[in-house]
């Protein structure tokens, strides 16, 4: 078993109230969001500087490559490795307005600079990437709400309800930005419709980008290599039709601590074409059931489940949604994974936690 050590510094924007004058008199508190004609600005973010040991030679920076740490009998992974990096620098705006009575808008923008990178980026300069995470529009009018543009996707869990907000994801608490092996996650363009039928119940469809993705280890048909996307970045698949997503989700506060159910499913379509013009297609599903239950008193027990035939690339692309055969035909890959933990925060200030997780890719 490969064990994993970080040791992880954050420094954190707080804001805080001025201090005391010297008379005593506590001066005013200067606000956290500003307006701009009819609409509210709130900036936020923070400096995060994560350095990071471990055990093996994953060479993926500060977040780790699940799918790639390097077996014993290799030289990589005979060797340590340290590093530090301040890339996890994180930067947002969220824009809010009511332009008609009973419609509000959000505009929300996060960044952060764990983009790519220059091939010198760590002899000198360390000038690491600005890279976008989040940007969307959200409208919210009585029970509805529509969002557009990049936000979390439907089959990452959720907290609370169901939200793209940073506040309402559930990614774990460590400071690994790869998250958890076993978690389902992505961020990617779509367009959902959201519908709270009670403060308890909340339904969510979306359109989600597609990407026919496959691991740099798996071998296709030369004829077919150029419609896939894989880790090397091949942009120009020619995908059928977007991600088709729905999510519904329970929340309620039996004897005051929190409880949070949901169910979410897909659907992918996947195809290829050979070179006498004929298509071959398959469909993917995917479907997960997440639990935050509170037993005791600021005390979270947390469950997240995913299966999929199809879905490879929702859990941090370590395996292949399908495989090829050599007249085109497309074989779904079976996938399981899944996480496990408790959260405990005695204090405001300070929270302990512990998860297990972990993603199997079955043969095909």
């Amino acid at each position: 078993m490969i064990q994993v050590s970080r040791f992880l510094v954050a420094l954190m924007l707080i804001s805080s109230p001025l201090l005391a004058a010297s008379d005593g008199e506590q001066k005013d508190t200067a606000p956290l969001s500003f307006r701009i004609g009819g609409a509210e600005f709130t900036p936020g973010g923070y400096i995060d500087m994560s350095a990071v040991w471990r055990s093996t030679n994953v060479g993926s920076g500060t977040a780790t490559a699940f799918g790639s740490i390097p077996a014993n009998d290799s030289l990589a992974g005979r060797m340590s490795e340290f590093r530090m990096s301040a890339s996890n620098t994180r930067l947002t705006l969220k824009v809010t307005e009511e332009p008609i009575k009973k419609l509000k808008l959000t505009g929300y923008v996060e960044v952060d600079f764990a983009g790519t990178a220059p091939g010198t980026a760590y002899v000198s300069s360390n000038s690491l990437g600005f890279r976008m995470r989040q940007a969307f529009v959200n409208a919210e009018t009585g029970k509805w709400e529509i969002l557009g543009g990049q936000a979390w996707s439907l089959m990452t869990p959720n907290r609370r309800g169901i939200s793209a907000d940073p506040a309402d994801i559930f990614l774990g608490v460590g400071k690994d930005s790869s998250y958890l092996a076993g978690l389902s996650w992505a961020r990617q363009s779509q367009a959902r419709v959201t519908y709270h039928f009670s403060p308890q119940w909340t339904l969510a469809f979306s359109a989600e980008n597609p990407d026919q993705y496959v691991t740099a280890e798996t071998t296709l048909p030369a004829a077919f290599r150029s419609q896939f996307d894989n880790p090397s970045g091949n942009g120009a698949i020619a995908n059928q039709r977007p991600d088709l997503a729905a999510k519904l989700a329970f929340d309620a506060r039996p004897g005051g601590r929190s409880l949070h159910v949901e169910i979410a499913g897909m659907s992918r379509a996947f195809r290829t074409v050979d070179a006498s013009m004929e298509k071959r297609t398959a469909h993917g599903v995917a479907g997960s059931l997440n639990l935050f239950v509170e037993p005791l008193p600021n005390f979270r027990w947390i469950l997240t489940t995913f299966f999929s035939s199809g879905g490879g690339r929702y859990i941090m692309g370590m395996g292949p949604d399908v495989v090829v055969a050599p007249d085109g035909s497309i074989s779904p890959v079976h996938t399981t994974s899944g996480v496990t933990g408790f959260e405990y925060q005695p204090r405001p200030s300070s929270q302990l936690f512990a998860y297990y997780s972990g993603a199997y890719f079955s043969r095909n």
